[in-house]
């Protein structure tokens, strides 16, 4: 990890059972003899004033030593309260000021608690990523334009192999004419084409994975958008035949959904971040001399399913840039978003991005960056 950014453990679950402990004894010891101790579930969502659900935001009954909630990728969160009270909760999030509300327990069933953030610091100019209207213009009209001129492959859509909900690659694979496939005894998938000895080259979005063998079964069906399967040498377009020695056995080209591919969650979270920030070991740009910047970025793909259903959004997404000006990639995480497609999106295109790390006090110094994007679906 870039600049050697490392977190302390958080509390262990010992800790956290004799804290909960804690408040519960402390919380019987002031209640009236012979009364009982109610828990009350409170729940809401934090959305910023722009209408983005926001993630990661700390949500604390102020007064209770109850460990604090955080909201998820929905922007929803869940509490649990001790006693008939009238609490209230504090919502902070980098990026957004505090926010405090007054909450009546129990919650009527109607309207939703919803916390509305304010962002506290510039936002950046944001990343505008236009769709593409018409197929010739996209992945899959490419497809069909070379299956239409000639492809000598068989070629498989999501919208065909999706309707026999494949819980595996290889249950896509099986339906092909001509492939058959084994399950090796160390559980790995294997693949050949017309009885050949040896497996086919595989393509993922258009780069041969030369080298290692792949096991087809690692990628999740959902994320595939379609499959060309070419049985034998002659039949391989000379832009998936590869180097000589990889050309034996033909081919299968597989392209993933754009902006769609399944990002892990970061390592280093939103809470882990504060705690770089509380020990002076990350800064936030209102603190340095001179800003971190992005000298170059590839724009984000716009992910299919929402392009396709005319979805317009936009997303924030904030990672570490390293005194080096390295990307820390295991702190890329989602502060805010309309749909989470368009943050994974985005994340995904941060990977391949270059720095400059900020500067403080005539020295480089690791920055936390927030990077907004916004997404522009066609007209109809």
């Amino acid at each position: 990890m870039g600049g050697g950014l490392a977190m302390a453990p958080k509390a262990t679950a010992p800790k956290a059972m004799a804290a909960a402990l804690a408040t519960v004894l402390a919380a019987a010891l002031v209640a009236p003899a012979g009364a009982q101790l109610v828990q009350t579930r409170l729940t809401g969502s934090a959305i910023s004033v722009s209408g983005e659900w926001v993630v990661g935001a700390q949500v604390r009954v102020i007064g209770s030593a109850n460990r604090p909630a955080v909201t998820g990728e929905d922007g929803t969160f869940e509490l649990f309260v001790l006693g008939d009270t009238v609490p209230r909760i504090v919502l902070r999030r980098i990026g957004f000021r505090p926010e405090t509300v007054v909450v009546h327990l129990p919650q009527p069933a109607a309207p939703a608690l919803v916390v509305r953030l304010t962002r506290a610091i510039q936002m950046v100019r944001p990343v505008v990523v236009n769709a593409v209207s018409g197929e010739t213009k996209t992945m899959v009209g490419a497809i069909r334009e070379r299956q239409r001129t000639g492809g000598n492959g068989h070629f498989v859509y999501r919208d065909d192999f999706m309707k026999s909900n494949p819980s595996r690659f290889s249950d896509i694979l099986r339906r092909v004419p001509g492939v058959s496939m084994a399950r090796t005894q160390r559980n790995f998938t294997e693949v050949r084409l017309r009885n050949n000895r040896c497996a086919p080259l595989f393509w993922l979005d258009g780069q041969a994975l030369l080298g290692i063998p792949f096991d087809p079964d690692l990628l999740p069906p959902g994320t595939v958008e379609a499959i060309e399967v070419y049985s034998s040498p002659s039949l391989v377009p000379p832009q998936f035949q590869g180097p000589p020695y990889a050309q034996g056995c033909g081919a299968i080209v597989i392209w993933t959904r754009r902006g769609e591919r399944p990002m892990p969650r970061p390592t280093i979270d939103a809470d882990s971040i504060v705690r770089l920030l509380d020990a002076q070991r990350v800064f936030v740009v209102s603190e340095v001399d001179t800003p971190a910047k992005v000298v170059s970025l590839q724009e984000p793909d716009y992910p299919d399913s929402l392009r396709a259903a005319g979805v317009s959004g936009s997303a924030v997404i904030e990672f570490i840039i390293d005194a080096d000006g390295k990307l820390n990639k295991e702190s890329i995480g989602v502060v805010s978003a309309t749909h989470i497609g368009f943050a994974d999106a985005v994340r995904l295109a941060v990977l391949e991005a270059t720095f400059l790390p900020a500067i403080k006090e005539q020295r480089p110094v690791a920055q936390v960056y927030q990077l907004p994007v916004t997404f522009t679906a066609p007209r109809p």
